[in-house]
Order: C-alpha cells, then structure tokens, then sequence
C-alpha cells in the first residue's frame, strides 16, 4: 500500500518538474503578457492580469476558454507552451476553429476501507474541438463543439470514482474520475440569438453542466466530493443525448432554462436512439436570477461563470425499464461574490425516488490577495440517504490549488466523511488527496 501511495506522489511531482523545466527555459518574469494574437480573448476576463475568480466549466467551451487564463501570483514563471497557445489563437482568429487539452491525475489515499482499497490513481486526459459553423466570430455563431476523453486507473485496481464508494462514502469522492477508453463524450451544437436573449444547446452533452450548476462544480480544478460538485439529491443523467435552452425575458436578470434528456448515458457511445425511441427521459425547469444574462456567454459555461446567481431547479425523470422508479425533486443554489476575491454559496435538495433525498451545503472560495491563479476552498454539507437503514453522512472538505505555472497547477485536498453511510463500522473516513492539471 505504501508504495502505491509513494508512486502516485512521485508521478505528479515528476510532471511538475517537468512542466517546471519548460518554463524555465524562457526568460524570467513576475506577469507573462498577453500576445497580440490572443486579442480575441481577452473579453473572457476583466483584466489579463487579475483573472476571473471562476474557473469554467467541464465542457468543451469551458476548457478552451480555460487555456486563454494567465495566472499570476510568486514564484510563478511563464509558461514554455506560450508560443503554442499564440498560434491556437491565430487559429482560431482566421478560421473559428478551437483546440486544445488536458493531462490530469488525481491520487487519493483512503483512512479506511471495505474493500480493501486504500488507495487510488486516476488518469483523465482530454482533447476539445470547436468549430464555428456559420457566422463566424459573430455573437450568433452556430458552433459545432465536441471533447474527446480517456479515463483510467494508473496503478491501482480501481479509479478513484469506485474507490471512493468502496472505502464506504455514500457520495463520490471524486466523481468524474472514473474508468471508459477513449472515445467522444461530447459533440454538440451551441448558439446564441436574438441579442443574447436566448440560447440553445442540442446533441450529447454532459448533463451536470445545465442542472443545477454553480461556479464550485467542477472537480478538475476545484471540489473533489460530489457533496459539493453536483447536488447528491438529483437523478442525472451523464453524457447523452439531449436539449437545453435558455430564456433572458428582461433586462433585471432573470431567466428560464428548461432541459430534456434521455436517462440513457453512455460515456463513448450514442444514446440519440434512446432520445427518439424510447419514453424514458430526464426534465429540468431552472428559473432564477443570473449576473450573466444576455451577456453572451455560451450556454454551457453561463452556470459555472455565474459569480452572483439564486435559482431554483425543479427536476423529473421517467421510471425506466430496467426497474429504477420515477423519480422527481427540486434544488436550491445561491452564490455570491464579497469584495473581489472571495465567493459564499448555499445549495441544498430534495428528492423522491431517488438514493439521496435530502442535502445541503455551504462554503467559500477565496482567491488569496497576492496570488490571484490560486484558489482556496473549504465547505461543510450534509447528506440524507433514502434507504432508512443507512445513516445520515456529514461532509467538509478543503483545497487549496497552486499554479506553478499558468498552465499548471496542483491541488493538495483533504475530504471529512463523517458517519459514512456505506461503512458502519467506521466513524469517519478521512480523504487525502492530489491532483495535478496540465492544460496544452
């Protein structure tokens, strides 16, 4: 077991370096500048030198608006990628057309387990693609997105998604770091109209993106645990077919977002016959107040960009088939900023039919003052399962992501799950984790 550990410590301290030596190669500075040829991008945050708390999403847009970030902060160096990511820019700048990726690994070491697991390693690695079909460049573009992925165990039997719920958590302890070959798990079409007053998306979309989403709801860059990623108490589906648009009736703020998908998810393969012949389907109505409306932002990055947000999302998904019930419910989501670096949020949910029927949370993030590319976390929440057998699960957890470089970072985090649900024997089980990001 220690030598697992040691491994995965020594894996991502190896990549550091090695990012490190790149970077190194250029010319020290305190602040990279923007090159002339990421003009286009500059609208994604306020100022290139104080970017924006929020970090995207885990869709395609959201990852290729990630790359164009240059974070700042000590004992920082430019990175050695910058003459590529000027030449993605140019790219995209003649032809519409975006690209890029990410390496990460995550290691978690588990205080107990029942199975046996203590510890595990996943690998995830994704390339993103995006191309502006008509109207190129224009607020109106018709953009064909698509992301293509690889997960896996390194090392370990098992990746850490599995591993969590096998150490007893009754929510993930990292929950998008599962096992599936590569293979396309989005491709999509995307577009704003009528002035940014409403939007679309259709094709295979990663669902947890539209349903109640907030800023704090990725784990490739900040909370680990799905008790504070996506709300436990909502039967989601994954990546699979299905619709969501977005509704901005006036200038205050306020929008409607309806959804529908199927319940069947595939993560490589095609659920497009599920959607049309088959009556089992997943439906969303989100209605709140948004900082972001008709500002033009994609569809799918506007819930995770969001810095002052209150909604309510209402939710129903078909019994299915296979036996799983109906099952319906509602969320709540309010996030702010305070001052310019530190963001509060509240969520909570309700369910019937589902294995989580009641949670809630609560948390901050804050970008310290003299290192604004890094960001600190720390959240406590709850979680009530539906099967009275099983205890009620408390959950805190606390990061802190470190950018060595503006296209790496690595993030030292520590999860508290109180009265695992799933482990009755135990007290608490404690979560170690790290995680290292390489954006190209």
């Amino acid at each position: 077991m220690l030598r697992r550990c040691c491994a995965w410590h020594v894996g991502l301290f190896s990549l550091a370096m090695a990012v490190c030596a790149g970077a190194q190669a250029q010319e020290a500075a305190q602040t990279p500048t923007a090159d002339a040829s990421m003009e286009p991008y500059t609208d994604l945050y306020d100022d290139a030198h104080y970017p924006n708390l929020l970090d995207t999403t885990l869709s395609v847009k959201g990852d290729l608006q990630e790359d164009t970030a240059i974070p700042t902060g000590w004992f920082r160096r430019p990175t050695g990628l910058q003459p590529w990511f000027a030449w993605k820019a140019g790219v995209r700048q003649r032809t519409g057309f975006s690209f890029g990726g990410s390496w990460m690994l995550l290691g978690q070491s588990y205080s107990s387990s029942r199975i046996d697991e203590n510890t595990s390693v996943g690998s995830k690695v994704t390339f993103n693609f995006s191309l502006d079909l008509f109207n190129r460049n224009e607020p109106n573009a018709l953009s064909l997105d698509m992301a293509v992925e690889d997960r896996r165990p390194i090392g370990t039997d098992l990746a850490p998604l599995q591993a969590g719920l096998g150490a007893g958590s009754l929510v993930p302890t990292a929950a998008t770091y599962g096992d599936f070959s590569l293979g396309v798990t989005q491709l999509y079409l995307r577009q704003n109209l009528f002035g940014n007053k409403f939007q679309y998306t259709v094709g295979k979309i990663f669902a947890p993106n539209f349903i109640d989403a907030y800023p704090f709801f990725d784990d490739n860059r900040q909370f680990l645990t799905q008790a504070f990623s996506t709300s436990p108490t909502i039967a989601s589906p994954l990546r699979g077919f299905g619709a969501v648009a977005a509704w901005y009736p006036t200038n205050g703020g306020l929008y409607l977002k309806p959804g529908m998908f199927t319940t069947h998810s595939d993560d490589t393969g095609s659920t497009i016959d599920d959607f049309f012949n088959e009556s089992e389907h997943f439906y969303m109505l989100e209605v709140g107040w948004s900082g972001l409306a008709r500002s033009g932002t994609p569809i799918q990055a506007r819930a995770a960009m969001d810095a002052n947000n209150i909604h309510l999302t209402g939710w129903y998904k078909d019994a299915e088939e296979n036996g799983l019930p109906r099952a319906y419910g509602v969320a709540f989501n309010a996030n702010y900023m305070y001052g310019a670096n530190l963001m509060w949020f509240v969520r909570a949910g309700w369910s019937e039919g589902w294995l989580v029927d009641r949670s809630a949370a609560v948390g901050i993030g804050w970008r310290p003052t003299e290192h604004f590319s890094d960001l600190f976390g720390v959240a406590i929440g709850g979680s009530q399962p539906v099967n009275d057998v099983l205890r009620n699960q408390y959950s805190a957890e606390v990061f802190y992501r470190f950018h060595i470089t503006p296209n790496f970072a690595i993030t030292p985090d520590i999860q508290l799950q109180h009265r695992p649900s799933l482990n009755p024997a135990k007290d608490s089980l404690w979560v170690f984790s790290l995680r290292g990001r390489l954006t190209f």
